[in-house]
């Protein structure tokens, strides 16, 4: 059988790379490896050691920020105990120049030819040369070319060619120490403002932080909402949820103005109460709209403690004549009034001219100087505060109506309801001038000089608290009392100490001399309807000063009356007309 046979000019292929020494301990024949291969081996790993001790030194001089005057505070500099190698500059420890040839072991012989040694690693270094790049730029050591040590009588020596190797190296290292110093200089600012960017800025987690703070904040308010609202519930309170939270809120921003001086955001109240679509809350002060859990607290310990106080006395116990006299007064008066209850709503056609009236557009309604469009009285929808012009329309009405009753004044009764007194109504800018600019600095002698004020019964006076609560002031010269009416209960002694101070100025305008104050007292009762939502003073102060225009000693009216009142207040200004009924 024929076979084929290469040709003579076709060449042996190399089984391997003959510039990539052999790095196996043992050849697939099963024979050791030679020394050099083992010097090959070490080599190369000494060869990544060394790199990686470059990259840790730049990387070092990188990051530590080094001074301009000493860039560096440890400069390189060869070591003058280690050989050095110029050819793949890599270390080599000298004592693997004697290492015991492996098929050698069993004898014990070593492998002493230093000189054949050396000729080995060199062809080796030879061969890894073509293999791996090289960096000229630093200098490293290597223990077989540049230094021989021999042993000659226990004396050594050294090679004639150490003194160029050792100012090579120098140079080396001279010019890689500028280097570094020349990045040191250009990357030390950067490296100083990067460092200072890094601790201005703000934690990855403080936002995630603070909104668990605000959710956990939350969570606990309306934990104290829900318990005081319950507590609430116990001790009388009849409205809705939605209703005390607005209740709530508008006892703090009452207490706030009080303690920090708070003030609405705008001087003019009619720009600032703007209507607020359903589910929306409207700012209408400076400080913070959100309950503090601290007056959550307390409010609930307030209420708590309410509960648990002791019960009241035994009341006072008439005598017989006493207990007759009383019942008899009680039963003219009941006969008189029949026992009045206001009603739930208007008459049909009276109820729908209320819903026309909110759909005009324009001026609605005029009296004296006085007048209402349909911005203001859209005012008088539910969930509405009430404004000046509304306060002072209805405050118009009732002087009207006084007037109109001078004929046949007071303490009459008729049709279940007391006869109007002889009144004076001051607008709501009066308590503005008298608490901020006084009696002479506001020229309030003008407001009464058509005018005798001391000839009255009742002076009627709305009071505007920092553009963010209606209450009720009289001045009753019948009685002989300054009478406040709150419908959130809160202090009285401003209002007194202000309107002492007028009656007395004004005395002495017109009359000349002091007022007499001898059997005047200052009347707060202990009890008035009591507003529970945070929008409906305005309406509750328009029915205090209608009664005490009638010369009435109790109200009759409730939270649960206001849904009624405003749509019979739409109604009265509307018409320019007091209902009777």
């Amino acid at each position: 059988m024929p076979g084929r046979k290469r040709s003579a000019q076709d060449p042996l292929l190399p089984s391997r790379s003959a510039k990539q020494p052999r790095t196996a301990s043992f050849r697939l024949d099963g024979d050791p490896a030679s020394p050099s291969e083992y010097q090959g081996i070490l080599s190369r790993w000494l060869a990544l050691g060394q790199d990686f001790f470059k990259l840790s030194v730049e990387t070092v001089f990188f990051i530590i920020p080094v001074s301009a005057k000493s860039p560096h505070r440890y400069p390189l500099s060869p070591p003058a105990s280690q050989p050095r190698n110029t050819h793949n500059k890599t270390m080599i420890p000298q004592n693997t120049l004697h290492r015991t040839h492996p098929s050698s072991s069993s004898s014990g012989e070593p492998w002493s030819n230093v000189n054949d040694s050396n000729q080995r690693i060199t062809d080796n270094k030879n061969d890894m040369k073509s293999s791996y790049p090289q960096e000229p730029a630093v200098e490293t050591f290597d223990a077989t070319s540049k230094t021989t040590e021999e042993k000659h009588g226990g004396q050594r020596t050294r090679s004639s060619s150490q003194e160029e190797v050792d100012a090579k190296s120098k140079n080396n290292y001279t010019r890689m120490n500028q280097v570094l110093e020349e990045l040191s200089l250009k990357s030390g600012s950067e490296v100083s403002s990067s460092r200072k960017r890094l601790k201005e800025r703000e934690h990855i987690y403080a936002k995630a932080h603070k909104k668990h703070v605000l959710e956990d904040r939350k969570l606990l308010r309306e934990e104290l909402q829900k318990e005081l609202y319950k507590t609430k519930r116990k001790s009388g309170f009849t409205s809705g949820y939605a209703d005390f939270k607005s209740l709530l809120e508008y006892q703090a921003l009452l207490q706030n103005l009080g303690k920090t001086g708070g003030h609405l955001a705008s001087q003019s109240l009619v720009d600032l109460r703007t209507k607020a679509s359903e589910g929306l809350r409207v700012r209408r002060y400076s400080f913070s709209d959100e309950d503090d859990t601290a007056f959550l607290q307390r409010a609930l310990a307030n209420a708590k403690a309410t509960l648990n106080t002791p019960k009241p006395p035994a009341p006072f116990t008439p005598t017989l004549e006493q207990r007759r006299r009383a019942n008899r007064l009680r039963d003219e008066e009941l006969d008189a009034r029949f026992r009045p209850k206001l009603p739930s709503s208007l008459p049909p056609d009276d109820d729908h001219k209320v819903t026309a009236l909110l759909q005009k557009y324009g001026l609605i309604s005029r009296i004296s100087k006085e007048q209402v469009t349909d911005q203001d009285l859209n005012r008088l929808r539910p969930r509405q505060w009430l404004n000046d012009e509304l306060i002072n329309f209805y405050g118009a009405l009732i002087l009207a109506r006084s007037e109109g009753c001078k004929e046949n004044p007071g303490d009459g009764i008729a049709n279940g309801r007391r006869k109007p007194l002889n009144v004076h109504y001051f607008s709501t800018f009066f308590w503005s001038k008298l608490r901020k600019e006084g009696y002479d600095k506001g020229r309030l002698a003008k407001w009464t000089k058509k005018i005798d004020l001391f000839s009255k019964d009742v002076v009627l006076i709305p009071v505007n608290h920092n553009n963010a609560h209606w209450t009720c002031a009289a001045i009753n010269f019948r009685g002989k009392r300054i009478e406040s009416y709150d419908s959130m209960g809160m202090a009285k002694d401003e209002i007194f100490k202000h309107l002492r101070a007028y009656l007395d100025a004004e005395h002495r305008n017109k009359k000349k001399k002091p007022f007499n104050f001898t059997g005047w007292e200052n009347h707060a009762p202990e009890w008035t309807p009591q507003q529970e939502n945070g929008y409906d003073c305005g309406v509750f102060t328009c029915q205090f000063l209608e009664s005490l225009s009638r010369g009435e000693e109790s109200f009759i009216f409730t939270q649960k009356d206001m849904p009624y009142l405003r749509r019979r207040m739409i109604w009265e200004i509307g018409h320019a007309n007091l209902r009777e009924d």
